[in-house]
């Protein structure tokens, strides 16, 4: 990870009433307490196992993917695969940048709606989900 001036600063979203109520409270020294809060947990946590590095997979509409998860499709009765590989779909040796892309190919090149033609089994799922069901979630 690069190495940034220490006033860079990113946003983080939070819900708006929470932010509301931080505003109320303490004003314009809410960064502030957003910081300590922050810096205390990172120190209380510190022993703890640490997360593998920022995941690698696909979003697809929201979606996460995460790297080796699965793809499926039904076409002619035949159940064609393709695989999330670091930050694209891999379908019988061709990169695709998206699921619909991916899909279409499986499908013979056809339009289709991906979610309703797609089952998804991530590295933590026992079995396949239709991706419409993980949609819904």
């Amino acid at each position: 990870m690069a190495t940034l001036p220490s006033n860079a600063f990113v946003a983080v979203p939070i819900r708006l009433d929470l932010y509301q109520e931080l505003m109320r409270r303490h004003g314009q020294a809410a960064n502030a307490v957003v910081e300590d809060q922050v810096e205390a947990f990172l120190e209380r946590t510190e022993g703890d196992p640490v997360v593998s590095p920022a995941a690698e997979g696909v979003t697809w509409d929201g979606l996460f993917l995460p790297e080796k998860t699965r793809l499926r499709t039904r076409h002619r009765r035949v159940y064609k695969y393709a695989d999330v590989v670091s930050d694209h779909i891999v379908y019988e040796g061709e990169r695709y940048s998206t699921v619909n892309r991916a899909v279409n190919a499986m499908r013979n090149n056809t339009q289709n709606n991906a979610w309703r033609f797609t089952e998804v089994l991530r590295p933590s799922d026992a079995g396949w989900t239709p991706a419409e069901r993980l949609r819904r979630r």
